[in-house]
């Protein structure tokens, strides 16, 4: 499973019954470079609603699990980006190094290799266009 490896997991996994569903072809809302290259986060939409929502998500009437993911102590980043709106795969690995390899793959092009990466937030909210 892709998060099982990021620290502050615990939520996103008890969403889903099973495993978390694979980041294909999720809309990225933001992808950010900051701390002088050092990190980097990444902004989407899961590609499908949470199996076991919380009863607030439920009472608001949200259809959409938003998450954002950051990536610190980078050691190596390629971008490129196609244009238009950011769409694609994510893969998260480790290498045998312990370190994360993060490929991106759509109308951007991210692969990284970092040394630490955690799940910073998940929210809920209600999309027009659910994925």
């Amino acid at each position: 499973m892709w998060c099982e490896f990021l620290q502050r997991n615990k939520f996103l996994s008890s969403l889903y019954a099973g495993e978390v569903p694979k980041l294909l072809n999720v809309r990225m809302a933001e992808i950010k470079l900051s701390d002088d290259g050092r990190k980097f986060t990444v902004f989407f939409n899961m590609p499908r609603f949470a199996d076991i929502p919380p009863s607030k998500w439920i009472s608001l009437g949200y259809n959409t699990v938003f998450v954002e993911l950051a990536f610190v102590d980078i050691t190596e980043i390629m971008i490129k980006s196609s244009g238009g709106k950011y769409r694609g795969n994510i893969e998260i690995q480790k290498n045998e190094d312990g370190k994360f390899e993060v490929c991106i793959s759509g109308t951007v092009e991210i692969n990284l290799t970092a040394d630490f990466g955690i799940v910073k937030e998940v929210t809920g909210y209600i999309s027009e266009t659910p994925e």
